[in-house]
């Protein structure tokens, strides 16, 4: 009965170390599961605000493009051009039909 009793002692060995093995594999992916999942929400929580920031920061770019190209036109129209927007602005009519416009 003794040898019997230590046989089966031999062949529950490798079961019980996969067992051991599973539950302890088991524990850690809980474990890192539960450190991680907080850190994956608060990395997604920042990607969102980034991609905020980003269409926002595009925005602003694009106002600022408007911004400066119209006071650099301006600015242009002022120095070099001599014509201001505050000049009084003159229209002049020409009612003659003889009259036909041509591109040089």
């Amino acid at each position: 009965m003794n040898t019997r009793t230590q046989n089966s002692k031999t062949r529950d060995l490798p079961i019980m170390v996969f067992l051991i093995a599973l539950f302890v594999f088991t524990i850690s992916q809980l474990i890192i599961n539960s450190i991680l999942t907080p850190l994956g929400l608060e990395l997604e929580s920042l990607n969102s605000e980034k991609n905020y920031l980003v269409e926002e920061n595009r925005s602003m770019e694009e106002e600022i493009a408007k911004a400066n190209s119209i006071m650099v036109i301006r600015q242009l129209a002022n120095k070099k051009l001599d014509i201001s927007s505050d000049s009084e602005r003159v229209i002049i009519y020409i009612e003659d039909s003889n009259v036909i416009a041509e591109r040089p």
